[in-house]
């Protein structure tokens, strides 16, 4: 458990309570966004963890860093930046796409270094819910270039059904492409149960059952 990573997102506000209909269509009780960090401090920490995940999970075995649009953004660049310090001199490069085309200048659907062929490439966003966006994100990629996508490193696996069983495995298994997660939100809610952080419980008896009647309606461990 990273306890670290869970009193960031509290402390950050990245991790919100409430009623939240996310793009898979679901009804959530919570929600998590890397959109609300638009400062210095917080992206340079929020790409340290990126950069001791994918060290752990990759090693130096990749060169970009790919954070599909929008919000993918800030942590490509965030995670490169986090790479840099941490390997102290590894300087990988950031790439992300653009929702729309240019339809003029440079024309490409890309801004950064790539796509380009056997480019090694690690694709990081903030949540995984179903992988719909992975796998739109991946195909847009190998659209322009064979490129090889290493693995994709996520800040929270919200451990959710796909289609029959975890959405995650399910993924995995289409694509052969490897998930990982700094945190899993069954350990962020295990560990903010009643814990005060900052002079506030911020999951409380309440929230911990709403929590939990929804992962009986769309939860999934691995099995």
């Amino acid at each position: 458990m990273n306890k670290k990573f869970i009193e960031y997102l509290v402390a950050n506000k990245v991790l919100k309570f409430g009623d939240f209909t996310l793009k898979s269509g679901r009804k959530s009780p919570y929600f998590i966004t890397t959109g609300v960090l638009n400062g210095g401090k917080s992206s340079y920490e929020l790409g340290l963890f990126f950069a001791k995940a994918m060290e752990k999970s990759f090693g130096s075995d990749f060169d970009t860093i790919y954070g599909p649009a929008y919000k993918g953004i800030p942590l490509a660049v965030s995670a490169a930046i986090g790479v840099y310090r941490k390997s102290k001199g590894k300087d990988c490069t950031w790439l992300f796409d653009r929702k729309e085309a240019k339809d003029h200048a440079e024309k490409s659907e890309f801004v950064g270094a790539g796509p380009r062929d056997a480019q090694k490439i690690i694709m990081i966003d903030d949540v995984f819910t179903t992988g719909g966006t992975k796998d739109g994100a991946i195909k847009k990629l190998k659209s322009v270039a064979n490129v090889d996508i290493k693995g994709i490193v996520i800040a929270v696996d919200r451990e959710e059904k796909g289609i029959a069983k975890n959405a995650i495995k399910e993924f995995e298994e289409a694509t052969n492409i490897r998930v990982y997660a700094i945190e899993k939100i069954s350990n962020i809610f295990k560990y903010l149960h009643n814990r005060e952080i900052g002079g506030q419980i911020h999951v409380n008896d309440q929230i911990i059952a709403s929590f939990k009647e929804y992962q009986k309606q769309f939860g999934a461990k691995y099995e």
